[in-house]
């Protein structure tokens, strides 16, 4: 999926090239000795990372090349492990098959989950993501104070559902895209969108008038799996990781694509 334009993206992806280095497309510097060797990933001197290409802001298209908040952060987390990223493309949800096939070494956007905790090894998490609300810029809408508001919501989305099941489907203006609900919003015609937190921060950034406003429902941590028998790689991946938080890079990366969206609460601790 192709990135919409954003203004002041340029600008922004510039510092954070310097914070986090090579990206996808460049080759690892002569000086980066691997950290890590076959068996522990499956080629020398490459991190092959699955990533879903059709999940903006996390990974997308952009003039030809990888973008996103996984490419960013995966890029770094290659260059402190001195490897070169090479992005695999992995459905959401298919990240235990592409690890245990070996067509990756490690999958981000990887969701916390009952099931995803059986399946593979989390080295680490990096957001956390789930329903919001947004509305226009002078108004704050939260989730006790739906009632009498044109609600827009994209179809089949977790914000769907859930306020379908609580409110019925007969109060939502119910839309194909997250963007089309937000130009209904930016229109006038409806007083609040619901959508994921992080897709609609990233997304507002083309409405002058639009911010977001509560989170809707408890949010699911994103992190970067790896086979559950990967207890290297993890280590290594997972040091990467904090690394990179002490610096500040995962600050910067996540400021980069969805700018100051407060931290979300998640349904319970969490501890990788």
């Amino acid at each position: 999926m192709r990135f919409p334009h954003v203004a002041g993206i340029v600008l922004t992806a510039l510092l954070v090239m310097t914070a986090v280095g090579c990206t996808a497309a460049e080759e690892p510097q002569p000086d980066l000795t691997p950290a890590l060797e076959p068996p522990v990933i499956g080629e020398e001197g490459v991190l092959r990372i699955g990533i879903d290409l059709e999940h903006p802001p996390f990974a997308g298209v952009d003039k030809g090349r990888e973008a996103g908040i996984d490419v960013d952060i995966a890029s770094a987390i290659a260059r402190e492990l001195g490897l070169e990223a090479e992005f695999v493309e992995v459905e959401l949800g298919e990240g235990a098959a592409a690890l245990d096939s070996g067509v990756a070494d490690i999958v981000m956007s990887a969701m916390l989950t009952e099931e995803t905790v059986v399946q593979m090894s989390f080295a680490g998490f990096y957001a956390a993501s789930g329903p919001a609300l947004f509305s226009s810029a002078e108004t704050t809408v939260t989730p006790d104070r739906l009632g009498g508001l044109g609600i827009a919501v994209q179809d089949g989305s977790e914000s769907y559902w859930k306020l379908a099941y609580e409110l019925g489907e007969d109060r939502l203006t119910v839309t194909e895209t997250l963007r089309e609900a937000f130009g209904l919003l930016d229109a006038d015609e409806v007083d609040v969108v619901a959508g994921d937190a992080f897709v609609g921060a990233y997304m507002m950034r083309d409405f002058d008038d639009i911010a977001f406003s509560a989170q809707l429902a408890p949010a699911t941590s994103l992190g970067i799996a790896v086979g559950p028998d990967a207890t290297e790689l993890s280590a290594a991946v997972r040091e990467a990781l904090d690394t990179l938080a002490a610096g500040g890079v995962l600050d910067t990366v996540r400021t980069k694509w969805v700018g100051d969206l407060p931290i979300l609460e998640v349904a319970v601790e969490e501890d990788a």
